[in-house]
């Protein structure tokens, strides 16, 4: 039987777009599984397929294509592909000093996207405003008849073709093409201040985006979000509201993510590599010693929760199981470490392993905030998977309304 070794669930959407995505591993490898977690939600992943098969047509006008999806009994099965994202590409040249060299991949993959849906004058119908909303639309833009929204940097793999993954968000009604390349500027330079130095203004001048069209793709944006929604209420939309007593929880100054290789005098810092973790973020990929049996993972000096984005080898997920946590605990992708010089330690590397890759975002808080939440981990299995689910900052309001709300809110979710 295939084993599953990842699963996500996009459970702060509608019951029409709530959806389960797993990642297996078969006798062939890697495959990647989507379900509709309700019966309202069965037309949405069905739709995927559909986009599927007209995507790939159009995408041969540029020279990329869509990872291979099939449709299976329950949903639908995708292609896992293996590859050196455009994000990582980016990330690679900046953090080598290469900014002209990351500026023109950007500037190349931005042209191309421009070429794709660049195709005539944008008209707004009563679909596109049902989805995105029906104010004023800013004169200049133009539009393709198809349209994938999320052709963002982490979502092309550099394969030979260039692929495009997660290609759920299409649409086949006109969309602004400059909504798309505005989409693509803003969520890779402004989700890390390292890419600031790409000047997202000039991508925007030389791509016809005015302040106009900004502001208004930004309430394209919250309208979109309230389609995803559509009457659900995120747990990140309700506790502001809820109760004042919102505990943030910030990063200190001068952190570091340090990487330890084991070698046979066990964990030493000279065979270390470290990273700045900058706005609560770092991913960096290193190559691997050859021979390493084990890594150690210390994000910074105080203790913490850790939200493991990607955790790879060569492309493929981790397993963390055997990886000790002192004085934490491991808890879906979140670990909590509760003491000074926190850490991950023994992480298995995979035989033959020649690249580890990690993202993540750490948000240190105090020694007792974070032992609590360990503890809430050990005590209870289903709660160590809610805790993983929760909003970054809520669990330090363990003690007010709004926590004994949010396990009201888990216990009738879980039911239905």
């Amino acid at each position: 039987m295939d084993e599953i070794i990842y699963s996500k669930y996009s459970n702060e959407r509608s019951r029409s777009f709530a959806i389960r995505t797993d990642i297996l591993e078969g006798a062939n490898g890697l495959y990647v599984e989507k379900k509709a977690l309700y019966p309202e939600g069965q037309n949405h992943v069905e739709e995927i397929f559909r986009w599927y098969e007209e995507l790939t047509e159009a995408y041969k006008e540029i020279g990329f294509y869509c990872n291979r999806c099939e449709k299976t009994d329950e949903g639908i099965r995708l292609e896992y592909l293996e590859g050196q994202t455009l994000e990582e590409a980016l990330d690679d040249l900046l953090e080598k000093g290469n900014t002209e060299a990351a500026r023109a991949k950007l500037h190349d993959y931005l042209l191309l996207v421009k070429k794709l849906y660049d195709k005539e004058p944008f008209q707004a119908t009563e679909a596109f405003g049902n989805v995105f909303g029906k104010e004023k639309v800013p004169e200049g833009m133009t539009c393709a008849g198809l349209t994938n929204i999320d052709m963002v940097c982490e979502n092309v793999v550099l394969t030979q073709p260039p692929s495009i993954l997660d290609y759920e968000w299409t649409f086949d009604f006109p969309v602004p093409c400059q909504f798309v390349l505005y989409r693509i500027i803003h969520y890779y330079i402004n989700t890390h201040s390292v890419r600031e130095i790409l000047k997202e203004e000039d991508f925007y001048r030389e791509f016809g985006i005015t302040e106009e069209m900004k502001e208004y793709f930004g309430e394209m944006e919250v309208h979109f979000q309230e389609y995803l929604t559509q009457g659900h209420i995120p747990m990140r939309e309700m506790f502001a509201s809820m109760t004042p007593g919102v505990g943030n929880v910030e990063l200190a100054a001068g952190e570091q993510l340090q990487i330890f290789f084991m070698t046979d005098g066990g964990y030493q810092p000279e065979n270390s590599r470290s990273w700045p973790i900058l706005n609560n973020r770092i991913s960096c990929t290193v190559e691997l010693p050859e021979g390493c049996p084990m890594l150690r993972i210390d994000p910074g000096d105080q203790p913490c929760a850790v939200h493991l984005e990607k955790v790879l080898f060569d492309g493929k997920p981790a397993s963390l199981k055997g990886a000790i946590t002192p004085e934490g605990v491991i808890s879906g992708k979140w670990a909590y470490l509760a003491k000074n010089d926190p850490n991950i330690v023994n992480l298995p590397v995979p035989e033959g392993a020649k690249k580890f890759t990690i993202s993540m975002e750490v948000y240190p808080g105090t020694r007792e905030l974070v032992a609590a939440a360990c503890e809430t981990g050990r005590e209870n299995r289903m709660l160590k998977t809610r805790l993983s689910k929760v909003p970054k900052i809520i669990w330090s309001m363990r003690n007010s309304k709004v926590w004994d709300l949010y396990k009201k809110y888990l216990n009738k979710t879980e039911r239905k």
